[in-house]
């Protein structure tokens, strides 16, 4: 498939009006629920109705503007969109002055980089003062290149790569974590998995896999009933606090 053909097959997902619906009103039938709807519930935790200036990084459809109702919200991508606003360069920097915004949003953005530091630098030169980038990106999941998937995040990895940037101020979280990211993941590598050869392991694969199919969404719904803790938890610098997590998210203040 040439660069053609993925731009193509990636604005048309884009334009599918469930791309955006799976990131902000997940349900229990959504195979990938976990994932977006706690990566969802740390940005509305981080949503803002002021009148600030937003540089959505990586924008893709944007489905996170809603939570910035009055900002001057602009888009920036390595491929046209939509109202976009900047074209990222190859080097991650975009056409735009120092400390311009108030809030850089980058969602599932930095595992795609060639050049992650470059990105988190671009990032820290155009906040203001007092400005904050808000991200995430995986710390376990499956390769999904479009074209390109390069790396993953630990606690203490995002902590160094955001630091060497220049930001001090940090406050980093793990989305999805211990028994609630173990059912996520059995979920997943399950309806992944190749069925066995042998008609008799094949069928018996088969049928099981379709019986999980109608009880997943029960084992998600109890999973957020008695594991809500589960969903995002505070990293302490020095300390190890669930080890096991989907998804690292991350505050960074310029100051």
């Amino acid at each position: 498939m040439n660069q053609t053909d993925i731009t193509a097959r990636i604005q048309s997902s884009w334009k599918n009006p469930e791309h955006v619906r799976l990131r902000i009103n997940p349900r229990f039938t959504d195979m990938d629920c976990f994932h977006f709807a706690d990566i969802n519930t740390f940005l509305q935790q981080n949503a803002s109705s002021e009148k600030l200036t937003v540089l959505d990084f990586g924008a893709g459809s944007s489905p996170y503007q809603v939570y910035f109702s009055n900002a001057d919200y602009r888009k920036a991508d390595v491929i046209e969109i939509p109202g976009l606003h900047y074209l990222i360069r190859a080097d991650s920097t975009v056409p735009e002055a120092d400390a311009t915004f108030d809030i850089v949003l980058s969602t599932q953005v930095a595992e795609h980089l060639v050049n992650p530091g470059g990105y988190f630098k671009e990032c820290f030169r155009l906040l203001k003062p007092g400005g904050k980038l808000v991200l995430t990106t995986p710390g376990i999941w499956e390769e999904h290149g479009v074209p390109h998937d390069f790396q993953r995040w630990t606690e203490q990895g995002i902590r160094r790569d955001l630091m060497a940037a220049g930001f001090k101020q940090l406050s980093i979280y793990k989305l999805t974590c211990g028994f609630r990211a173990l059912v996520f993941l059995f979920t997943r590598t399950y309806f992944a998995a190749r069925a066995p050869e042998p008609r008799a392991p094949r069928f018996l694969f088969k049928a099981l896999r379709t019986a999980y199919s109608k009880l997943f969404p029960l084992i998600y719904r109890t999973c957020d009933k008695f594991w809500p803790d589960e969903k995002i938890v505070k990293a302490v610098d020095g300390i190890v606090t669930a080890p096991f997590y989907i998804t690292i998210a991350a505050i960074a203040e310029k100051n």
